[in-house]
């Protein structure tokens, strides 16, 4: 029976530990009894030589039953109470599995409840205004709802119903919050269309709330410290307050800076204080920098006092009053820079050294910004701009420069004014006056003017062609003379600034250049159309670009030692813009000739060749076709007389005349056949020429001068067909014999104007075929 339970047991795995240490300890002792008996029968084997065959084969059997079972509780002990020690630890596994699902369990519900509290506090808070408390309260549910959802368990049915209700609370909170800034900061902005700047301005009012802790918990009266701080715990003040520095950007600081009569000041009001914005008497049509800085610093310690110096911890690493800052200062510094302090830039070196006064007020100005939190870190903008003032100094003064002379360039040219007479020096800015010349450099300077007169006075005593440094007498713009004299006067104030600014007098230098540079560009491209249609205002134009260039050969020279190091070193000079300019002046010049030229030869087409003038009709329009040129002629001298120089005058005209001459003889000597009567009308027409033609040159040619000689002498020089329009004329009018005595074999008058082929071809054209014509044209030939 008790083998039956013992089986039963451990078939179960139930085998108590007992059973297994005595039956250890039974086979252990059976293992020492045959080791005993073992020894002895080994000791009689060996020792004693008994024998032991059928005492051997007992202990064998013996040993093999003993392995056997020893074989058989190993195993039972490997199977059965492994098995057992695997359930024993399983089973206390799911026992502490279990409890802490258990204390699991708990903990959720003890998280429940308090967002459950937590939630019923808030509404508390809520309805008594404590916003503070309320925003709190809901940053402690979300903390938690945070712990069980990386618990997992965010699939939990009541976990995702809480976390609507927190956002709903949440934006119920930042609603609530929203309307309550609206109540505590009130934009009063008047909306009218017709309204100028300055009325929208004084109508517009800024009211920041001033209720007390005890009557904030009245329906409508938020406190505001209460307010921004639960607005910094929502994450909502960050963007309140950037809507609100676009608002004071837009309604306050620009206008504040644009409109000079109109000052900011508080006023204080039934639980609120507000912002208004009175007239001033003055009438200022710009804001001095101390006055814009006192009215901003006005405006800025009003928000400070209400709503900016509430310390509310940490926002964005700063205060309030930093954050604002963040969002206003980049645009508010660019602001006052372009609306107030590029007005205030001194336009003369006396002004310049009075501006230190703005210099201190600006660094006044930042330390208040410094002291209210405002500004932090390095030097700001502002504060660089101002003490940059010699490089804006210096590119205000050369844009005024730019400016003024473009509008000069700009301005009609017809107003001239007569250079190039003995006093045109007196005209232009005494350039040692100017320069105020220190008392240590008076003996030089003495010296200078001592050879400066012995230098003018060898200029009167030299013919106006032999002296390079004298300018012909012409006429050029009034508004070039203002042009040349700024260029002159703006050189002399760079000379002032050198010890002071340097870098001002070498800008102011190359504002110099600069404007002739935008000469160079703007007039012909300005002036374009009449430089073509009008021939006086070409001659105006030629004259000012040689003007300009007759004045850039000494003008760095002049004002070399006086120039700061970098332009002393061969740099001051103008001289590489002369041959630009001479260029530019003879190239319209040129062109308006061309165009005069061409017009002359098309009037010179109506005469249909000069063939059989002898005709009324060929007659007549030859003769207008003749007329129209001198008349031309004469118009471009009446346009060119007074203006160009008399040698430039003289060379034009003569050019255009050779032209016209040139046609004429060209065509005349084209012709096959010419009658006596036609001959008489050519030389007719050919005299209405030459006797017109030098008038038009009595700049050089005195009217009352009866030497004819003298006066042909004069007109050959700048017509250089004359000598052969002359001799036509003699050939129109003369006999064989007379041709053939100016021929002189090649070596008369004649000959020196015409070739051979010509001669003949006029002699066939005058002269019937008969035997002296035949000879006339054998010498010739034969030359």
């Amino acid at each position: 029976m008790s083998s039956f339970v013992t089986e039963v047991l451990a078939t179960t795995g139930r085998l108590e530990k007992d059973d297994l240490v005595k039956k250890t300890g039974k086979l252990s002792k059976r293992v020492e009894d045959i080791k005993g008996e073992i020894y002895e029968t080994i000791t009689q084997k060996y020792v004693d030589f008994v024998p032991s065959m059928n005492t051997t084969l007992d202990l064998t059997a013996r040993v093999s039953s003993l392995n056997t079972e020893v074989d058989n509780l190993s195993n039972k002990i490997h199977n059965e109470v492994k098995a057992q020690l695997s359930t024993s630890t399983a089973e206390f596994q799911d026992l502490q599995s279990q409890l802490k699902r258990t204390n699991a369990v708990l903990g959720v519900l003890g998280k429940l409840y308090d967002i459950q509290q937590a939630l019923d506090a808030h509404h508390n808070d809520m309805d008594n205004q404590q916003f503070c408390t309320a925003a709190t309260r809901l940053t402690q549910i979300e903390q938690i709802m945070e712990e069980l959802q990386e618990d997992g368990y965010c699939e939990l049915k009541v976990l995702k119903a809480l976390g609507i209700e927190l956002r709903v609370r949440k934006e119920n909170l930042i609603h609530t919050l929203g309307e309550a800034w609206a109540k505590a900061v009130v934009w009063n902005i008047p909306r009218a269309k017709d309204l100028s700047d300055e009325d929208r301005l004084l109508k517009t009012e800024v009211r920041l709330t001033t209720v007390t802790s005890e009557d904030a918990t009245l329906p409508g009266t938020p406190h505001m410290t209460t307010l921004v701080r639960a607005m910094a715990d929502m994450n909502v003040l960050h963007e309140k307050l950037k809507v609100f520095a676009r608002r004071c950007m837009e309604y306050v600081f620009l206008p504040l800076i644009v409109l000079p009569n109109v000052s900011p000041k508080a006023v204080t009001m039934m639980q609120s204080e507000a912002l208004h914005f009175d007239k001033l008497s003055s009438s200022k049509e710009l804001i001095t920098p101390t006055d814009l800085y006192g009215r901003i610093d006005t405006v800025l310690r009003y928000f400070n006092k209400h709503l900016l110096g509430i310390d509310v911890g940490a926002v964005s690493g700063n205060g309030l009053m930093a954050t604002f800052s963040h969002f206003l200062w980049e645009d508010l510094s660019q602001a006052i820079i372009k609306g107030c302090l590029v007005h205030s830039i001194p336009r003369t070196s006396q002004e310049l050294e009075k501006y230190m006064e703005v210099i201190s007020a600006t660094g006044e100005f930042e330390t208040s910004l410094e002291n209210l939190g405002f500004l932090q870190g390095p030097e700001s903008a502002l504060l660089k701009y101002v003490k940059e003032i010699n490089v804006h100094f210096a590119n205000k003064k050369c844009q005024d420069i730019l400016a003024f002379a473009r509008d000069l360039m700009t301005s009609e040219m017809h107003d001239t004014v007569q250079v190039g007479s003995s006093d045109e020096m007196a005209s232009l800015p005494n350039i040692r006056e100017l320069l105020g010349q220190q008392s240590s450099k008076k003996q030089k300077a003495k010296q200078e003017e001592t050879s400066t007169v012995s230098f003018e006075a060898t200029f009167e005593t030299m013919p106006e062609l032999q002296c390079p440094f004298r300018l012909p007498v012409c006429r050029i713009s009034v508004t070039v003379d203002k042009l040349v004299k700024l260029a002159y006067t703006t050189l002399c104030e760079a000379c002032e600034v050198t010890t002071s600014n340097p870098g001002c007098a070498v800008q102011m230098f190359y504002a110099v250049r600069d404007m002739f540079e935008l000469f160079m560009e703007v007039v012909p491209c300005y002036h374009e159309e009449n430089l073509k249609k009008l021939p006086q205002l070409t001659a105006i134009h030629y004259n000012n670009c040689f003007y300009i260039a007759h004045h850039l050969l000494t003008l760095g020279h002049q004002f070399l030692e006086h120039l700061p190091k970098p332009l002393t070193s061969s740099c001051a000079t103008f001289v590489d813009q002369i041959p630009v300019l001479r260029e530019l002046g003879t190239e319209c010049l040129l062109q308006q000739m061309r165009i005069q030229r061409d017009q002359v030869l098309e009037y010179l087409v109506g005469a249909h060749n000069f063939a059989n003038v002898a005709e009324d009709y060929n007659r007549g329009n030859a003769e207008k076709a003749v007329k129209k040129v001198l008349h031309q002629l004469t118009h471009l001298s009446k346009v060119w007389q007074d203006v160009l120089p008399t040698n430039i005058y003289c060379k034009a005209l003569g050019s255009l005349l050779n032209s016209a001459i040139q046609d004429i003889i060209g065509k005349v000597t084209a012709l096959e056949d010419i009658s006596a009567d036609n001959a008489a009308q050519l030389h007719s027409l050919c005299g209405i020429v030459k006797e017109r033609a030098p008038s038009l040159f009595h700049p050089v040619v005195k009217e009352d001068t009866k030497n004819r000689k003298a006066v042909e002498a004069e007109v050959q020089l700048y017509v250089p067909q004359w000598v052969k329009f002359s001799e036509l004329m003699v050939m129109l009018d003369a006999s064989l014999q007379d041709i053939a005595d100016r021929w002189a074999d090649g070596k008369g008058p004649l000959g020196h104007e015409f070739t051979a082929m010509e001669v003949r071809g006029l002699v066939r054209a005058l002269f019937q075929n008969t035997d002296r014509r035949a000879a006339v044209l054998a010498k010739i030939k034969q030359q």
